[in-house]
Formats: structure tokens, sequence, C-alpha cells
């Protein structure tokens, strides 16, 4: 048996209710943490500041960023990235079944992908948790042992080499100095969902660890959408000296989870717990073990200067049947990272510069083999598949293939302070990528062995107008090299490309009581040789380079918060679409509602107790490119009450989609429908309740 499978075992022998009944009473919302007291002779962690320390350094960029902070999100259900993000500005995301699988896209990044995300750079502590060809998994996430979520749209995320359409997404881990000593939740509600979280902190001197094992399993809103995942997350740091510290990360996830498959809109309203035929009788699933280490050191210098070495290396096994195949995937990657950021005052004017350079390479081994074909039935019409699920046995090894991915990034930027109230930040990275597919078992050409290379500048200033309102504006260049998964019977696709423009302003006032803040930005992308996913039937999906495309919109953060109330919002304007093209015109590129909006808010009842509703909405939806097929848009209501006490205890009660509506929350994308209806639709959950009760210690 697998280690983690016996830890597993050993964590859920408690059901719920003793769960509960061990906590002594309900859990977190917001969890009121013990304060730590750290020794005279150990500093504070350069890798465990403050959320709102965060959100200070970052928003000194010139550019749209949001710190997410933790206890914002664990008010209620916290089991996926959709829970920890669906109100950050700027964030689409759309689970594909209520699973950890997600469409994740910023600025129109990797929009048509409802799995293994890319146009993103995701991190871990500054770590990327990214494969080496750019593709990354939400599963490898553990969002409740996290602390906050750095959030930096678009060319906002050169600090850490990124040059994506969409930015990085950086969970901050918590540590031995942030954390409680002990922490225990447990989540509970519809569709069979359940979920645990045990975690420890500590720290003494100069040493401090921090671990977190986490249980979730869910049967799923719909058949064939049973997850089960079991994450160990944990870090420990020691600080060597005043000046300099280590860091080091350790992850291990196990994940299964059952594919229903897409329906029909007309199957969707008819029953949308249903799955899929083909998915049903393939036995379709996406399961893998991944085991990941990562390391950073940080040297703080007496001129303020600071210079931080990372290191990774993950293996990852995937096990992943299909209606028409069976894949196996077993990869390895690795990686390596400098950075220095320096200040200095010159002439007057404070400066900072930043130089820096990521290596990373990934070797993976994909096999994909065949099922028995089950011979037709008469008139030529194939019989009813009778066998039970899993059944079908791999007839045949039809493709084997090594495929190797190797990243250069060497980047620099430099921020002066031209005057008490402006600063101009300039900057670039420069990109050197190999995307290598070599013959394995089963030689089946063609075979491709492709270099990527462009510079992506970066220029943005940014205008304190008061204390307390900034407005800022850039320009700047990215570019991403296709992942693996992107190129259909191995056939190389070019590089994605795009220069954007920026206008925002962030800021906040005090208006009686109440404190108002808001984050908007603008922007316009003019991309060349977008990658573009397409559903091509029986489960498989394929990439094209289109020509011109535009991507532009809004990005709209609102917050309000008193003594008595508060409230919060997300809104995003998406308008992507084709520039001129030759078989669609100007329509308008699907995957993507043109509007969004994820509301909450809350007033305080006796008892400190917080009650409000939820508001999930979204316009129409296009399934194809030639814009013949749509999914309707929808709104989704919700409740929620939580509250939390001074003794580390927390409980809340959220229920979701109150009214049981029946909708699409993602579809996949396909060229033209031709105005009829396809099997491209996931239905979202139903109405559905959660409870959970949490003790920090």
């Amino acid at each position: 048996m697998r280690p983690i499978k016996q830890l597993e075992n050993r964590f859920t022998r408690c059901p719920l209710a003793l769960a509960m009944l061990c906590l002594s009473a309900p859990v977190a919302a917001e969890h009121v943490m013990p304060e730590l007291m750290i020794s005279a002779d150990a500093q504070a962690s350069v890798f465990s500041v403050s959320p709102a320390r965060a959100l200070t350094e970052l928003q000194k960029t010139p550019g749209g960023v949001t710190v997410v902070d933790a206890q914002d999100y664990l008010t209620g259900r916290a089991g996926t990235m959709e829970d920890t993000l669906k109100l950050a500005p700027g964030v689409f995301i759309a689970s594909r079944f209520g699973s950890d699988e997600a469409r994740i896209s910023i600025r129109g990044s990797g929009l048509q992908r409802t799995f293994h995300g890319r146009g993103l750079l995701l991190l871990q502590d500054g770590v990327p948790i990214n494969l080496a060809d750019g593709g990354f998994d939400m599963q490898a996430i553990e969002p409740q042992a996290t602390r906050y979520i750095e959030v930096e749209r678009g060319a906002n995320a050169l600090r850490f080499g990124g040059s994506t359409l969409g930015g990085a997404i950086n969970y901050i881990s918590e540590t031995g100095r942030s954390a409680p000593a002990l922490s225990l939740r447990a989540e509970a509600g519809s569709f069979d969902y359940q979920r645990y979280n045990l975690s420890v902190g500590a720290a003494k001197g100069a040493l401090d660890g921090f671990a977190s094992l986490n249980f979730q399993e869910q049967d799923g809103f719909r058949d064939h959408a049973n997850q089960r995942n079991t994450r160990f997350v944990g870090n420990v740091g020691v600080q060597l000296s005043p000046q300099l510290e280590n860091r080091t990360y350790v992850t291990v996830v196990d994940t299964d989870s059952e594919l229903p498959g897409n329906l029909t809109y007309a199957a969707l309203k008819a029953n949308p717990r249903q799955a899929e035929a083909g998915s049903l009788n393939r036995d379709a699933k996406r399961d893998f073990q991944l085991y990941r280490l990562a390391n950073r050191t940080a040297l703080t210098h007496a001129d303020g200067g600071v210079t931080e070495f990372t290191a990774f290396a993950a293996k990852k096994m995937l096990f992943h049947p299909l209606s028409f195949a069976r894949l196996v995937q077993n990869s390895r990657d690795g990686g390596i990272g400098l950075r220095h950021t320096q200040p200095t005052q010159w002439l007057g004017a404070q400066q900072e510069h930043t130089v820096g350079v990521n290596w990373r390479r990934g070797l993976t081994v994909d096999e994909q083999c065949s099922y028995v074909i089950t011979p037709a039935g008469p008139g030529g019409t194939p019989p009813a598949v009778s066998a039970p699920a899993g059944t079908h046995p791999c007839a045949t090894l039809t493709k084997s293939n090594k495929l190797t991915a190797h990243n250069l990034e060497a980047y620099a930027q430099t921020r002066w302070s031209l005057t008490p109230k402006t600063d101009l930040t300039l900057g670039g990275q420069w990109t050197d990528a190999q995307r290598k597919v070599a013959p394995g078992d089963v030689p089946a050409p063609p075979r491709y062995d492709q270099d990527y290379q462009r510079f992506s500048p970066k220029l943005g200033v940014l205008h304190h107008l008061t204390a307390e309102i900034d407005l800022y504006a850039n320009l700047s260049g990215s570019f991403e090299p296709p992942s693996f998964s992107e190129t259909f019977n191995n056939l190389p696709l070019k590089a994605q490309r795009a220069m954007t423009t920026e206008v925002g302003a962030r800021g906040h006032v005090q208006v009686a009581n109440a404190k108002l803040g808001w984050d908007a930005s603008v922007y316009r992308a003019k991309i060349r040789n977008e990658l573009l996913a397409l559903d091509v039937g029986n489960n498989r999906s394929a990439t094209i380079n289109a020509g011109e495309t535009l991507h532009q919109g809004i990005e709209l953060g609102l917050s309000a918060r008193a003594n008595a109330w508060r409230a919060q919002a997300s809104y995003l304007y998406n308008d992507f679409r084709f520039v001129r093209d030759a078989s669609v015109g100007n329509n308008r590129i699907a995957g993507v509602p043109d509007h969004v909006l994820n509301a909450e808010a809350a007033v305080k009842l006796p008892g400190d107790v917080w009650f409000g509703p939820t508001l999930q909405s979204a316009s129409r939806a296009w399934v194809d490119h030639s814009n013949t097929l749509a999914a309707p848009g929808y709104s989704v209501f919700g409740l929620k009450l939580n509250q939390s006490l001074s003794n580390g205890v927390a409980w809340f009660v959220e229920g979701r989609n109150l009214g049981d509506k029946r909708y699409a929350n993602t579809t996949g994308v396909i060229f033209d429908a031709n105005g009829a209806d396809a099997a491209q639709f996931s239905p979202g959950d139903g109405r559905a309740v959660y409870v959970g009760v949490s003790k920090a210690y």
C-alpha cells in the first residue's frame, strides 16, 4: 500500500460527526490564531510576511495585482481553486463538474482548457508548479494550507520571470511562524462531500516548521464524478544567520477523478446529473500521483539587497483512460532560479533593480494504447456496451513518445522614483525554449525538435494621486511556446505572442464609517498565433494557431467594510475576437462569457454571527468560433452564515444554487456547430448545502 494511502486510511476512520465532536464546536470561517512569540535571536522570515505587507509590496507594480487572504475564503467551503479565486479581480474560473479541474483564465489566457491549465505561471511560494512545457494541474494546490494568494495579471508577473498573457498566481504557504500550533477543520455537505484537514506549526529560535494533511472526497453532483484527493504539504525553515534563511517545501498529492464528460444542452436541461455515455462506458478518469520537493535560500545584504536561489524537482505519474484510448504518462521535472533585488539612491532619487534567470527541464514518457474494438451490430450500428466500466482491456500500444522541454528565461526590471509621487518601471524578459518529441517503444512519425526564442519588453508608470489612490499604465509583451498537450498528432505549433496595453486605478476611501476599496483595469492585447484548443470529438482535443486576435476587457474589484456589514464583488467584461479571419471574420472567440459577476455580502448579527447572500452570474458564452451555438447566461444565488469565536473555534453553513437552476457552468469549444446542439455543455452543480467546523489552538 502506498504510504500516503496508509495516512489516508487512518485519517478517514473518524466520520464527520465524530470529527465535529472532537473539535468541540463548529470550524473555520475566519479562525483567530494565537499570537506567536518569536525569540529575539530569530529574525522575521523573508518567506513569511503578512498579507497586508505582501499587498503593499505588490502595489508598487504599475498594473493589476491582488492579494487574496485565505481568511476570506475560509468563511465557506474551501475545497477548490474556484472556491479560492472566484472573487479575485481579473480571474475567470469555472469548474467543469464541481471538482478541482476548471477553466481558469486571466485576460483570455488558455481560456479553452477545462483541465491541465496553461497560459498562467502557477507558483507555490515563488517556485513554479508548472511542468517545464508550461502546463499545470489544479490538484497540486492545497487551499487550506495557504496563508494568502498573490495574483499578478499579465506582465505584472515579471518579478518571477513570467511572460505569459495571463500572468502569475502565487499560493503562499503557512509556516511555523504564521500558523497555529494545531488546527483542525472538517467540511461536509451535498453530493457526499467531505473534507478533513489537520495542520501543525511550530517555531523555536532559528527553526520553524509547518505540516498539513488533507483528505477530500465527493460522489459529485453528476453520475461518474467521484473525486478523491489526499494531500500532504509541509515546509521547514532555518535562519542560518540574521541575513541568511533557507526553507524546504514538500508536497505529496494522490488524486483520483472520474470524468463524466459533456452533454448536449437538451440533455443538460432534461437531466443534468447524467454522465456522457462514452465516458461512463470506458470509465474515463484522470488519476495521478505527484511528489514535489522545492527549496528557497535568501541572503539579505547590508545595503538592503536580497539574493534568492530556488530549486525544485517533481515526479508525476498519470493514468488517464478516455473514451478513445488509455493514456499513461510519467514525468520528471526540475529547475533552478537565481534572482537579485537591489535598492539604490542615485541623482537624488530612489530606485529598485531586479535581475534574474530561471532554468527548467522536463522529460515525459507518453504512452497511449487502444481498446479492443467491438464488432458492429446488425446493419452496421454499434451494439450497446454492456460490459461494466473499467473492464475494457488495452489491446495495443499505439503511441510511445519521449517529450523533452527546456526553458531558459532571463529577466530584468528597474523602478525609478521620478518624483515623490511618480514611479517609472522598465523591464524585459528573454525566453529560449525547446520542445522535442522523440520516438519511444513504438516509432510513429512525425517527430519534431522545435526552438522558440523572443524578447518581451515592459514599460510602466505608477502615479500616487493621493496617499490612498494610485493610477497606472503599462505597455508589455508576452510570449508562450506551446505545451505538449497542444501538439496534436505531434505537429509543432508556433509560439503565441502579444502586446498588451493597460490603464487602471486602485485605492480606498473612507465614507462615514465604511471603508470602500476598488481595483479597476482596462486592457487591450493584440495577439499573434493565439493557441486555441478545439474539441474534435470522442473526448479528444486539438490546438491550432489563430492568425491575429484581439483580447480586451475590464477587470473590476469592489469591496466595502464597516463594523456591522461587508460586501465584495468581482466583475469581468471579456471582448475576445478574431481579426479579419478568413473563416470566421471578426467573430467572438468561444469559451468564456462576455460578462461575469461574482459577489457576496453579509451583515453582523448578535454574537458576531455573519449572514448574507452570494451571487454567481454570467452572460451567454459561445461554444463555437462560428458563433452559432452558445450556453445561455445564468444567475445562481446562495446564502452564507458563519461565526468566528475568540477561543479559535469557527463554523460556517453555506448554501449554493438554492434555486436549483439547471445551467452550464462551462463548455467545450469547437470550430463550427452549424447551429446544432452538441455534447459540449458541462452542468453546474444543483442545490447544495455545506457545513464546516474548525478549531485553532
